[in-house]
């Protein structure tokens, strides 16, 4: 018996070291910059190791954003909302800067 509870104790420690980071919006990799194809617009974001920030390049310039509730990423004037019924949009000091946009 402490021999089964060991292994599954081991399986259990490997199987979470591999856990892969949540990062915001399918497509998006971890620590690389895509590109976001939208209406009325075009950015790049990249995903923070630790899923907490977004960083965003836009051609009026970049921001680090944080996370909130609900998929949405702020700061700097940027609000990056990840998850919606109206998808993925960037919105810059309350003025759309791009919706529906998909990972290109």
């Amino acid at each position: 018996m402490f021999k089964l509870s060991f292994v599954a104790i081991g399986a259990a420690v490997l199987f979470s070291g591999c856990a892969s980071t949540p990062v915001p919006v399918s497509g998006m990799a971890v620590g690389k910059f895509v590109n976001f194809e939208c209406v009325g617009g075009r950015f790049s974001a990249r995903a923070s190791e630790n899923g907490e920030t977004v960083r965003i390049r836009t051609l009026h310039g970049a921001a680090e954003l944080e996370r909130k509730a609900g998929g949405v990423y702020e700061g700097e004037g940027y609000r990056f909302e990840a998850a919606g019924a109206a998808g993925v949009q960037l919105i810059h000091n309350g003025k759309s800067a791009g919706s529906q946009c998909k990972v290109v």
